[in-house]
């Protein structure tokens, strides 16, 4: 019974794939403690038979293809969002302290957006004038423009871990393609070519054009598709559960919580089975 509580974790079409271990496990008489029935069930005895099991379809690797979320996960902000709104605001008379912007920030990202069902379409601007205007109330147009066009250049953002291109490369190298799947604004492709790691995926999926954001299986499903890998032979991984995590496995993905299941891209490509 454990196994099968383990195993209900995984979406419907990930199922398929463990039926021959499902009946592995229950030949052997497996206890309960070998399998964690939670949502970090892919831990010591079953993340190895799994692993193992992958193997047996794929060769020396568990996946064909890499997804990975952006920001969070491949890049981070290398300035406090608060601090940049103030900085770059001053001399457009806003007032407000990194605090207060802050708050109002998160008060203005977390209501319904009501303009359309995406928040990001497009380049994402009249998402962005809303969120910009409420967190400082300045509605000034060159001051919009100005933080706007920030925050596609690399002032504005470094990579979450600096060995990435060399796993990346590693990756590619062993079979394994490489995605980017984003919530996110056209200015994501030029903010990667800004980065220097354009070159390192084979597609990117960026939700403002696919018209769907995470956690909607759609996006996962195109970068899949752009990749011409099957879901089930794919590993998606990002720092939120609910979009990173739970989005994939609805689409049919394997997925790795950043941060908590995978803390490096090294640890990633061990996990896949690639040695860099």
């Amino acid at each position: 019974m454990a196994v099968m509580s383990a195993f209900r974790t995984l979406s419907s079409k990930s199922r398929s794939l463990t039926t021959a271990l499902v009946k592995s496990c229950r030949s052997a008489s497996y206890s309960s403690a070998a399998v964690v029935a939670d949502d970090s069930f892919e831990s010591g005895t079953y993340l190895k038979d799994y692993a193992d099991y992958r193997r047996s379809l794929y060769g020396q690797i568990t996946h064909k293809a890499l997804l990975v979320d952006a920001v969070g996960t491949l890049v981070l902000p290398s300035q406090p969002m608060a601090q940049i709104y103030r900085k770059i605001g001053e001399k457009y008379g806003v007032e407000y302290s990194e605090e207060e912007i802050l708050h109002r920030y998160r008060r203005a990202y977390s209501q319904p957006w009501g303009k359309s069902r995406l928040r990001y379409v497009k380049d994402g601007r009249p998402f962005w004038q809303y969120i910009v205007s409420n967190s400082t109330g300045c509605d000034d147009s060159q001051y919009f423009e100005e933080l706007y066009n920030y925050y596609v250049t690399d002032k504005a953002w470094h990579l979450c871990d600096p060995n990435a291109g060399e796993v990346f490369k590693a990756l590619r190298k062993s079979g394994v393609k490489l995605a980017v799947v984003s919530n996110f604004d056209t200015r994501l492709r030029p903010l990667l070519r800004a980065l220097n790691c354009d070159d390192w995926f084979d597609a990117v999926a960026v939700s403002a054009e696919v018209a769907a954001e995470k956690p909607n299986p759609t996006i996962f499903l195109k970068a899949c598709e752009l990749l011409d890998v099957k879901p089930e032979d794919a590993v998606h991984v990002g720092d939120d559960r609910r979009n990173d995590v739970w989005g994939a496995r609805d689409a049919g993905c394997d997925a790795w919580l950043w941060g908590s299941d995978v803390h490096s891209f090294k640890e990633v490509a061990q996990r896949i089975g690639v040695q860099v």
